[in-house]
């Protein structure tokens, strides 16, 4: 669960930011879902250490990586269902009017933990300011059962 890990400690590290993140930062998140996106494999090697990069550069963004980063550290499964579903995800993801679609058609549609974890940071970071976009998520399950919730 080590990638999961890092991209839902992310993720719920940026609902809790109180500062917008800046312009470069923005640019560089959304490289990371760019990443996630076209090369999922290249993870370990690429991507997680770029994004890792990004969350130590901004010492709030740090702060709350690592407070939960060490909570799900010590969780042992997180049920599938306290994560936003693709549903939750879609009203968030508005499509860019210079999307165009290219490739081949996978052959199998993207499911499970792994994939929705990955499908939610890509559609965040894509957004102008992943830190609102992030808020629009259903993510206090996920937080009241790490213990977290902010009231």
């Amino acid at each position: 669960m080590n990638t999961n890990k890092t991209l839902l400690a992310f993720l719920l590290a940026l609902t809790d930011l109180d500062t917008p993140l800046s312009q470069g930062e923005n640019k560089s998140i959304k490289e990371i879902g760019d990443q996630l996106d076209a090369q999922p494999l290249a993870w370990e090697r690429y991507t997680k250490p770029k994004l890792l990069e990004i969350i130590a550069a901004n010492p709030e963004l740090n702060q709350r990586y690592q407070t939960y980063y060490n909570q799900l550290d010590t969780t042992v499964d997180i049920p599938p269902e306290l994560l936003p579903t693709t549903a939750e995800i879609q009203p968030v993801n508005k499509p860019s009017s210079t999307l165009i679609s290219k490739g081949i058609k996978p052959k199998s549609s993207p499911t499970g933990y792994d994939q929705q974890i990955n499908n939610i940071v890509i559609v965040v970071s894509r957004t102008e300011q992943p830190e609102a976009a992030v808020k629009q998520l259903p993510l206090e399950k996920l937080k009241q059962f790490l213990g977290t919730s902010k009231k």
